[in-house]
């Protein structure tokens, strides 16, 4: 009985998140025009905070990733003949298609999504939110647009930083270990392709939807008392971080990374 009670739960919590991203996107349609600078003013500085002040954290992740797996591998297989082959492999398919993606969302969970999930729990405690709504402003427009649409553009071009930093990173560590970056190329150019190139976007666009909308649910859905702030940043980053996993699995599953 309790196990169907909370199936239930969980359902309703998902289908109450799917009709919150409906409302979400729906909402620029009835956008006004005079509200317009103050959402892409709001919208720049969600992109400043998740995007540009994360590239440094994500330089260092994707840097020691990169280098130390390329190294070791490279130490490990460059005796065998035609084991080197894997190292293409192992940074495409692995770094860049799987870590790549997964790792950024991570980032962007725990330093953006703790933070969203806070502040609107705080505006609701405040009670800004029932301001907004009494002159007329719709909540979803001045405090929920921005930050999806700054969630879903910042963990797409982050994943492209790490992925482009993941590379990098490994050509230093091939050079060290006396592979040519000649070689290095060829092996990553070989295992390089148009799916590996899309599927990373797709990733970051779902994923970077996950990160802007369950924040943002979960920080407008408290009960407006303060000690709801931390209970809505903690099952805010809970839930992004399980739907991030089950997503990636999905795609593996559907489409095969």
């Amino acid at each position: 009985m309790a196990l169907l009670q909370t199936g239930t739960r969980r359902l309703s919590t998902l289908g109450a998140l799917a009709r919150f991203l409906f409302q979400t996107v729906s909402s620029w349609r009835w956008l006004p025009r005079a509200g317009r600078r103050v959402v892409n003013r709001v919208y720049l500085t969600q992109v400043w905070f998740t995007a540009l002040q994360a590239v440094p954290l994500i330089i260092v992740i994707a840097g020691i990733i990169s280098f130390t797996v390329i190294s070791q591998a490279v130490t490990q297989f460059g005796s065998l003949i035609g084991a080197t082959e894997v190292i293409g492999q192992l940074m495409i398919i692995v770094i860049v298609r799987e870590l790549g993606p997964l790792l950024t969302a991570l980032v962007v969970v725990s330093r953006s999504g703790t933070a969203v999930a806070a502040e609107l729990a705080t505006n609701k405690v405040m009670g800004e939110v029932e301001a907004l709504e009494s002159m007329g402003i719709d909540p979803l427009h001045y405090l929920v647009l921005p930050r999806f649409a700054a969630g879903v553009v910042s963990t797409t071009s982050l994943i492209v930083v790490f992925d482009i930093v993941a590379i990098v990173a490994g050509l230093v560590a091939a050079v060290a270990s006396d592979m040519s970056s000649e070689r290095y190329f060829d092996l990553v150019l070989q295992n390089l392709g148009f799916q590996d190139v899309w599927v990373t976007i797709v990733k970051g666009m779902v994923f970077g939807t996950v990160l802007g909308i369950v924040p943002s649910f979960y920080g407008l859905r408290s009960r407006g008392i303060a000690t709801d702030v931390p209970v809505a940043s903690s099952r805010a980053v809970v839930t992004s971080i399980v739907t991030i996993f089950t997503l990636s699995a999905l795609f593996v599953v559907v489409l095969g990374g």
